[in-house]
């Protein structure tokens, strides 16, 4: 598989991930990679928060960093209409009879999302 069929694929799943886990998350109150991110450069723990650094006290939410590192299996086979297929590498056993030849190869992506997870209220 060519550099750029890798890329590309990945980068279409990645995103259509992100699209999907903020419509699920829509209710809740989740944010998958919000947009106006102050990010922390004094070392703090959190990835930065929500919100223009003019008013980051006012109304912002924490925002953390999900890293993944991901083994990354592309797989093409020569069937009519063969497509470029991406999946997350799983260990498995088992057998079966099949006759289509695959041309198989393992990759390691590594990516970050900012994620605003829900918050609660307090009553105090």
């Amino acid at each position: 598989m060519d550099l750029k069929d890798f890329v590309k694929e990945s980068l279409v799943q990645i995103s259509n991930g992100i699209s999907e886990a903020n419509e699920e998350l829509a209710d809740c109150g989740a944010l998958i990679n919000p947009l106006h991110i102050t990010t922390h450069t004094d070392g703090s723990q959190s990835y930065g928060r929500t919100g223009q650094p003019r008013n980051i006290h006012t109304d912002s939410r924490v925002v953390e960093k999900v890293e993944f590192d991901v083994a990354v299996l592309a797989e093409k086979g020569e069937a009519a209409n063969a497509r470029l297929k991406l999946s997350v590498a799983s260990i498995g056993f088992g057998g079966g009879a099949g006759t289509e030849t695959t041309d198989r190869s393992e990759s390691r992506i590594k990516f970050t999302i900012p994620v605003v997870f829900p918050g609660v209220e307090s009553n105090t």
